[in-house]
């Protein structure tokens, strides 16, 4: 029943964040927005649970209305600008407080958890290194991923985002709950999430654009159930390859996922 109760907030706010998105092609008061902006900021900042589990996400949250703010004080085309920007914070406070309720919730199911995985590798018995390999080899055919140096690396492509937009559509569901399937069966492994858009825009509208669609995309993975410390996010801007993309690289094993170098995968 409570991950009922968080399944239908994270459709709230996928669905709150789809209209505004709607509301920025239309062009609407740019001091609307911003005023939306701020509001949003002033209610994260009250919350001691973004403080504490959505730092970061908050602090970008601020740096976005302050471009916001900039742009507002620009001619020509700053209105449209600020409209962007302005959306954007108002984006990321709510993926700020989506985060913050997802690991109140992850720390309190935590012991109870933790206590069920062991019970469940105490009644099952380790597989040897041939058939733990075997096994591996069938997901990643299964999820049509490859091996890299920098770990298994899943492709969403460009298909499942609108142009300078950052809603997922429905046909990212059965990729994310394969690679949660994954995570799941291999709870050593950790996650990055990186977003990638096509060349339109600004550069610093497209490196927020990409890492708001990595965070949804990690967000979507949490919501599944898998641990939020186990899962970063990092976005990219223009994409060297395929744009409008988000790959999921999983670790080697539990090791550090190596940094990414230009046109590397």
């Amino acid at each position: 029943m409570y991950r009922q109760r968080m399944k239908h907030s994270f459709v709230v706010v996928a669905a709150s964040a789809l209209l505004a998105l709607a509301a920025c092609e239309t062009q609407p008061d740019p001091s609307a927005m911003l005023e939306q902006a701020r509001s949003a900021i002033t209610q994260a900042e009250a919350d001691p649970n973004v403080a504490r589990y959505a730092t970061t996400e908050l602090d970008r949250a601020r740096k976005l209305l302050v471009d916001a703010e900039r742009a507002a004080g620009e001619k020509a085309e700053g209105g449209k600008t600020a409209s962007h920007y302005a959306y954007l914070t108002t984006q990321m406070v709510r993926i700020a407080q989506q985060r913050a309720q997802e690991q109140v919730a992850i720390t309190h199911l935590r012991a109870g958890e933790t206590e069920r995985q062991k019970i469940l590798l105490s009644t099952q018995p380790r597989p040897q290194a041939q058939v733990e390999s075997e096994r591996l080899a069938a997901q990643l055919e299964n999820l049509q991923a490859s091996q890299t140096s920098r770990g298994i690396v899943l492709t969403l492509d460009e298909g499942l985002f609108d142009m300078s937009k950052a809603q997922l559509k429905p046909g990212a569901e059965r990729s994310i709950d394969q690679i949660t399937a994954f995570l799941n069966q291999n709870p050593d492994r950790r996650v990055q999430v990186e977003g990638f858009t096509d060349s339109q825009g600004t550069n610093d509208f497209n490196i927020e654009v990409s890492q708001t669609r990595a965070d949804t995309v990690a967000m979507a993975i949490i919501h599944r159930g898998i641990d939020a410390e186990r899962v970063r996010a990092i976005g990219y801007g223009e994409g060297y390859q395929m744009n409008r993309r988000v790959e999921i690289i999983v670790s080697n094993s539990d090791a550090a996922i190596p940094g990414r170098t230009a046109g590397a995968p």
